[in-house]
């Protein structure tokens, strides 16, 4: 018959007193009780054969009834006797008395890391020097078949080793310790399918939905990211007042970003903790080593490998834990967008129909007969481009930055001889635009044309150059050309030669067969004093292009200049049959010219440009 002492029979049931610990251990001194968990009692003991302090890991006895918890703690003996490493607490010894089981360990004189923190956040440097060293013992222990399952800054011990007066202080350890939930890898888990163990603040998420058998040297890489956070920032990446509240932002949440806790924290550590803390294993650390190296390269000032996650990863992380919810925002994404571009491609139509309107009503304006064959009135023209003015303005209040309603809306109003608010939508659409069109450009010299103020005539000569650069055609040419002709009449004769020359210049490449600058050659003869072979060039035009309206009664007013009264009249009247004019609308305003220096100066640096091109349009020096 045994002699042990029955722990179970007395009221020390779950605890043991010193006395009764002595008699069971006679080699040992129990000093006083460390500390107790979940897996045995730690008390601090001294070895009476050598003196040296212990610390005394004692199974309680009503964990001995249980045959999976008996076997637990003698498996952590068996794990601690297995690795052997500077940074992981030491074996000596284990035994059993009874139903008194036990295991001799290291006694680290020192705090643990959670009592450290009581006091704030750990200096950086020490912070990751600490986290490297874990690692590295980690991975030792991962090399032995051995994964920790709750790594946390409770179970890291700081060790208080004595300094040197050579050396100076002594340098930081720390001590992995507590064991009680490792497990072997190869071996079947001792806990129940789908059993939690472990710390929830610190757990991997594959732990939490798959049960602490899913639990793997990843998963210890994520606890070990989640104690550096803890130790840089203060506080733990997850909280809450209840175990099941924490675990749900584990699995849902992303932990706030370090460096919102603490501003001075460095991007690469930042970088660093949550990549040991990424939810998904395979964008972790490939191991312990790799988490080690990393620290270690900050340590030195080197770059490390670790890459904050941008907002695309962090949104596509979000997708891939939420898949259902992700399926549903894209369905209903894709039915919003559909419905924004239905109602856009609704709206654009609208707008297309406006525009359509107010150029019908533009052409319209321009026919001389209406629909049953009727001259069209005056006052019917003025009703069809008031009514193309309002669709474009429809389309400008519904879209103001359609150009091409701006510019409908400008001929509009020219015809209307609206010519400011012509010229302010013709403005609009140049800048809409980015820049400026022949047809643009053509209908705002006309507008300013017809303003005639001092400041319309440069804005006027200003376009006429741009023009000319843009489209040096016979049209373009030949309106150059008129009112150059136009500033000659009212400038000293010194100004008007220069800008008789010039008007030359301009329709030097205009065939003799365009009625325009036939005309305008005839004029600048007029202008030069050649009224004989100014009447002779006009009268050869005549004849030339007979069916000219325009021709005819530009003929007609250099006969009437020139004292040829009968040849006026017959010129005149040729005109009135060629174009009868029902309109009534009043010829130009006279033009208020100012200095014209500078657009003289503008039109022959234009055509010496022009001069040097080629036929195909290139500069003759780059041929």
């Amino acid at each position: 018959m045994s002699t042990a002492p029955d722990f179970g029979s007395r009221r020390d049931f779950y605890t043991f007193a010193p006395e009764q610990l002595a008699a069971a251990l006679p080699d040992f001194t129990i000093v006083r009780e460390v500390g107790q968990g979940s897996m045995g009692i730690v008390y601090e003991a001294r070895s009476k054969q050598t003196g040296e302090r212990r610390a005394l890991k004692v199974l309680p006895p009503s964990l001995t009834l249980t045959e999976r918890a008996l076997a637990r703690f003698l498996r952590e003996g068996r794990i601690m006797a297995r690795i052997r490493h500077p940074d992981i607490v030491g074996f000596y010894d284990q035994g059993s008395e009874g139903r008194l089981h036990w295991f001799v360990m290291e006694f680290v004189d020192g705090v643990s890391l959670e009592e450290r923190l009581r006091v704030g956040p750990m200096p950086l440097q020490n912070a990751c020097a600490i986290g490297a060293q874990v690692a590295r013992a980690l991975q030792f222990a991962h090399e032995h078949g051995v994964i920790h399952r709750d790594i946390k800054p409770g179970n890291l011990m700081l060790r208080q080793l004595p300094d040197d007066a050579a050396a100076g202080p002594a340098p930081l350890t720390v001590a992995i310790t507590d064991f009680g939930l490792a497990r072997e890898t190869g071996t079947g888990s001792m806990t129940e399918s789908g059993a939690l163990v472990g710390t929830p603040m610190y757990m991997a998420p594959e732990v939490v939905l798959g049960g602490s058998a899913q639990a793997s040297t990843l998963s210890d890489v994520y606890s070990l990211g989640a104690t550096l956070y803890t130790l840089v920032t203060g506080q733990p990446p997850f909280d809450g007042p209840t175990a099941q509240s924490v675990l749900k932002q584990v699995l849902e949440r992303e932990p706030v970003r370090p460096s919102r806790l603490r501003a001075d924290l460095p991007a690469a550590v930042e970088a660093v903790a949550l990549k040991a803390m990424a939810k998904e294993p395979s964008q972790r650390y490939g191991s312990a080593q790799e988490f080690a190296d990393d620290l270690e390269r900050f340590l030195r000032g080197e770059r490390v490998l670790a890459r904050r996650p941008g907002p695309l990863q962090r949104g596509l992380r979000f997708c891939a834990r939420r898949p259902l919810l992700t399926l549903l925002s894209a369905v209903i994404c894709v039915l919003l967008a559909g419905g924004l571009l239905l109602v856009r491609a609704n709206r654009h139509s609208e707008l297309q129909a406006c525009l359509a309107d107010a150029e019908r009503f533009l052409a319209l304006a321009a026919t001389a007969r209406d629909e049953q064959d009727r001259p069209r009135s005056p006052a019917a023209r003025h009703d069809l481009l008031q009514a193309a003015v309002a669709a474009a303005s429809a389309v400008i209040a519904s879209d103001e930055h359609f150009a091409l309603a701006w510019f409908l809306r400008a001929k509009a109003n020219h015809r209307l001889r609206q010519f400011s608010e012509s010229v302010f939508d013709l403005d609009t659409a140049e800048r809409l635009l980015g820049e400026a069109t022949p047809e643009l450009l053509l209908c705002r010299i006309d507008s300013l044309r017809q303003q005639g103020d001092r400041a319309a005539v440069l804005r006027l000569q200003q376009d006429l150059t741009t023009l000319l650069r843009l489209d040096p055609s016979p049209h373009t040419r030949a309106l150059v050309a008129e009112h150059l002709l136009e500033v000659a009449e009212h400038r000293r004769e010194t100004e008007r030669s220069e800008a008789l020359q010039t008007a030359a210049s301009v329709l030097q490449p205009v065939g003799a067969d365009d009625p325009r600058a036939a005309v305008a050659r005839a004029r600048i003869l007029e202008l030069s004093g050649e009224q004989e072979p100014a009447l002779a060039a006009m009268r050869a035009c005549s004849s030339q292009h007979e069916g000219d309206a325009a021709v005819h009664l530009q003929a007609a007013a250099m006969f009437e200049r020139l004292g040829h009264g009968a040849e006026g009249m017959r010129e005149q009247e040729l005109a009135r049959l060629l174009e009868p004019r029902t309109d009534g609308q009043p010829a130009a305003a006279p033009l208020d010219l100012g200095a014209v220096g500078g657009f003289l100066g503008d039109v022959n640096r234009m055509l010496q440009a022009l001069d040097r091109k080629g036929p195909a349009g290139a500069d003759k020096a780059e041929k």
